[in-house]
């Protein structure tokens, strides 16, 4: 929802030709007030949030517009009490907002989703977390709150087209940046074995801008359907194998330059595998959850895995990637294998 004021702000004064280079040039420097422009013979008043250098300023009433937060469309309609509960932060999956509510706020659970929808202009559906992920598939339990009637969406991310299913699958957009960040160290003509793919955010990403084989596993069928209908949407420079199973069973021996190991609640179990997988100075990404400040300790476990698959380990770096759950951090350590 859009708030429209008119306010006496500062503006830059320049000739009309010169009106749509100079905008750009504000807006990418972050100086521009998203504002109409206005015209003054043969010049053009452009509203900025200061002084510019090199541009002379002069100060006009503009019609300012602003985005109102949600809050700000919930006033009036919650008490101010209530508004002291509503959660600031969601997720966003495509056109699909994922919040949560407070126990508190549960008789205002739909009225939130609709003004979710106002603030959101291009959100379709509000969904609501109910719980935790949960089980081997770690999919977690969803209530409609507001818009179209469906928990599937195409998530867009670093230039790649995701279907995922929130019902059925799991998927955080909150990984995107590590997503980039491991994609961004794989080299062309890598062999590469993502042990939970899910919805394949990581090995569609790998496969658009890396000429690499990504074997993507999931324990979940229709995380595997997921990737199969992404395959199709993406014009992928490498290649992903999509392939459904248990990764203990399904994880070839010896073929892969790099390993993804995305369970930070059960990838514990998995290492032995992953490090069987792995060629000599390979590289294992291994995710784990461990008390904030204490990741450090999980090396005991990395260490007796790989002496059970008769490799040696060297920690290439340490990375806290997000919270998990209050006093739990989900962490990634990137292992050099040595056979």
């Amino acid at each position: 929802m859009i708030q429209e004021t008119e306010e006496e702000v500062l503006c830059v004064r320049v000739p009309l030709r010169e009106t749509e280079r100079v905008r750009r040039k504000l807006a990418a420097e972050g100086l521009l007030l998203p504002g109409r422009i206005l015209r003054e013979g043969g010049h053009a008043l452009i509203p900025v949030r200061e002084r510019v250098e090199g541009y002379p300023t002069v100060k006009a009433r503009v019609k300012l517009r602003r985005r109102l937060t949600l809050k700000e469309v919930l006033r009036g309609r919650l008490t101010d009490e209530e508004l002291e509960q509503v959660k600031r932060s969601f997720d966003i999956v495509g056109d699909i907002a994922v919040v949560q509510i407070p126990p508190e706020l549960e008789h205002r659970r739909h009225e939130i989703g609709r003004a979710l929808l106002e603030v959101q202009p291009g959100i379709r559906v509000v969904l609501r977390k109910l719980g935790g992920v949960e089980g081997e598939l770690r999919l977690r339990k969803l209530e409609h709150l507001a818009g179209e009637r469906r928990t599937w969406t195409v998530h867009r991310e670093h230039g790649v087209e995701l279907w995922v299913d929130l019902a059925k699958v799991y998927f955080s957009p909150r990984l995107a940046y590590e997503r980039h960040r491991v994609m961004q160290q794989v080299a062309h003509g890598e062999e590469v074995v993502d042990m939970f793919a899910g919805a394949g955010g990581f090995a569609l990403l790998i496969a658009k801008y890396r000429r690499a084989r990504v074997l993507a596993i999931d324990l979940n069928e229709s995380a595997v359907e997921c990737m199969r209908r992404s395959i199709s949407m993406n014009r992928l420079l490498g290649e992903v194998v999509p392939v459904h199973g248990d990764a203990r069973e399904v994880t070839p021996e010896g073929v892969a330059d790099r390993v993804i190991m995305n369970l930070p609640m059960g990838s514990d179990a998995f290492l032995e595998t992953a490090f069987r997988a792995v060629r000599s100075r390979g590289v294992v990404h291994y995710y784990t959850a461990a008390p904030e400040g204490g990741a450090g300790e999980k090396m005991r476990v990395v260490e007796e895995a790989a002496e059970s698959a008769g490799v040696e380990v060297e920690p290439l770096g340490v990375r806290r990637v997000r919270t998990y759950s209050p006093g739990t951090a989900h962490y990634v350590m990137d292992l050099l294998v040595r056979a």
